[in-house]
């Protein structure tokens, strides 16, 4: 498994004269900052006390006199200041939770001058550029699933946008001859792909499967599209990618 490192916390006890303003995953994470939110022209000061204890993790986000208390699933490592619109004057609040592919997330939050609202919780990394748009980013294994959200300023919620398919772009060696299927519900193949030949990874679509346990029970895998180096395209179960090729970036 993959484990993506947090940025440096910083444990300063005063408030930092500014904080970032924007988050690819290189921004260091604060837990105190003095930053105008809201666009009124009067710097807020912000405040972040994580909590650990035998009934899990939380935090207090503080932001003038408005307060949030959350329970998270995960340790809270701090925040750092985004700016999901650059057209407006408003700025926001995303707060780190977790520290591995599995875990790793933030939770968004806009502040009007009186309150704090959640605007919702995505996988981390993440990367706004003023564009009123967030890309989320998440390790799967061997590849990264990009995800897109909106922000619906009216409705003070982020939107996910759905694909139908995940961009992949991995390559790799087959070890043992497999066959690509037409579709991903069918079993007509296209070809059998040769041993040793390269074949590329290109797309992905979220799959529930068997989980091989007894009541029929169902997981959340992937089914991919692969282009074998003949020119031929088709579809191939996770179980049998991972098993029959070598080369692909799995992290141990």
């Amino acid at each position: 498994m993959k484990t993506s490192l947090l940025p440096t916390i910083a444990l300063s006890s005063f408030a930092l004269l500014h904080a970032p303003l924007a988050l690819a995953g290189d921004e260091p994470l604060v837990k105190a900052a003095s930053v105008d939110l809201n666009g009124d022209g009067k710097p807020e000061d912000i405040s972040l006390e994580t909590q650990e204890g035998p009934k899990g993790f939380g935090y207090v986000l503080k932001v003038g006199a408005a307060t949030v208390n959350v329970r998270s699933d995960a340790e809270v490592h701090g925040f750092v200041i985004i700016d999901i619109d650059s057209g407006d004057p408003r700025k926001e609040v995303a707060v780190h939770t977790g520290m591995t592919d599995h875990d790793s997330a933030s939770t968004l939050y806009a502040f009007d001058g009186k309150a704090l609202k959640s605007l919702g919780s995505v996988r981390s990394p993440i990367e706004a550029k003023g564009n009123n748009i967030i890309l989320s980013s998440t390790w799967q294994s061997f590849w990264t699933r990009v995800d897109k959200y909106v922000l619906d300023a009216k409705a003070g919620k982020l939107d996910h946008v759905p694909q139908e398919f995940y961009f992949v772009g991995q390559e790799a060696k087959v070890r043992e001859s497999f066959p690509i299927f037409q579709q991903r519900t069918t079993s007509k193949p296209v070809a059998q792909l040769a041993t040793g030949s390269a074949i590329q990874v290109l797309l992905a679509v979220p799959v529930t499967v068997p989980s091989g346990v007894k009541g029929n029970q169902k997981v959340k895998a992937h089914a991919f599209l692969v282009k074998s180096s003949t020119g031929l395209v088709g579809w191939v179960s996770e179980s049998v990618l991972s098993s029959k090729t070598e080369g692909l970036p799995f992290a141990g």
